[in-house]
């Protein structure tokens, strides 16, 4: 019956897209990115598996630049637009990686993942997206986007929040019911647990003296 559900879900969404395109009035969330000059931000990411990490970028005044994953720690110190990167070693603390100079545009290839994440409503087209209101993530006030069909036996929908003043993706979230009762979706859903823009320690204090 999940099958058919969902089948039925995949052809609506894909002819309902096709028909408004053909009419001309798809709509498309609008916001372009604005980074702060010094923030920190984490996200908290629920893969379709279940399992749960963080992902944290942190820019402080001097655009010196910290990457946080789970499987990689990097800081980036600049020098006059040079970067030099340091990461964890055996003994659990940052060091210099010898030879590793970085431009900042390098840099922002290094840790695009995070845009990825920051930039969902900008990256992605979304048909038939509609504002549904507005809410608070990580102390940010937000707006609300909505997209996904309501049939008599099930429903799915994508919910997109997205910060007022940036334009940063806060939280992406599903609701999916069949049968008037939620169902799972395997699918990689995120939230923004700590978005700061003020009081950014200097990240060249990380460094072992």
């Amino acid at each position: 019956m999940k099958k058919i559900v969902s089948a039925i879900l995949v052809i609506t969404l894909a002819f309902s897209a096709l028909a408004l395109s053909a009419c001309g009035i798809i709509n498309k969330v609008e916001n372009a990115v604005v980074y702060p000059e010094a923030y920190s931000i984490t996200y908290e990411i629920t893969t379709a598996e279940g399992m749960i990490h963080t992902m944290t970028k942190t820019v402080d005044p001097s655009g010196n630049v910290y990457f946080k994953t789970t499987d990689k720690e990097q800081l980036f110190l600049n020098s006059n637009g040079t970067y030099t990167l340091y990461e964890k070693n055996t003994d659990g603390v940052l060091a210099e990686v010898d030879g590793a100079k970085f431009t900042r545009e390098a840099v922002e290839n290094e840790v695009a993942l995070f845009d990825e994440y920051a930039k969902r409503t900008t990256n992605k087209f979304i048909p038939t997206a509609r504002r549904t209101g507005e809410t608070t993530v990580a102390g940010r006030s937000s707006e609300v986007y909505k997209i996904g069909v309501n049939l008599w036996a099930a429903s799915f929908f994508h919910l997109y929040t997205v910060d007022r003043e940036t334009g940063i993706c806060l939280e992406v979230s599903v609701q999916n019911k069949a049968l008037g009762k939620e169902s799972k979706v395997n699918e990689e859903t995120f939230v923004c647990i700590e978005f700061i823009t003020e009081s950014i320690e200097d990240l060249a204090s990380r460094i072992s003296k």
